[in-house]
């Protein structure tokens, strides 16, 4: 996602970098919620 994120930023692609870092974020808060210490 780093990559992409570059790859919009020097083709001016604003709006999708903001899809960039949303994503990962999701994911992050997904795992944390299957193997965190208080897992649901």
């Amino acid at each position: 996602m780093m990559g992409a994120g570059a790859v919009h930023v020097r083709r001016g692609e604003g709006p999708n970098v903001a899809v960039n870092a949303v994503l990962p974020a999701v994911a992050a808060v997904v795992a944390w919620g299957r193997f965190g210490p208080y897992a649901f």
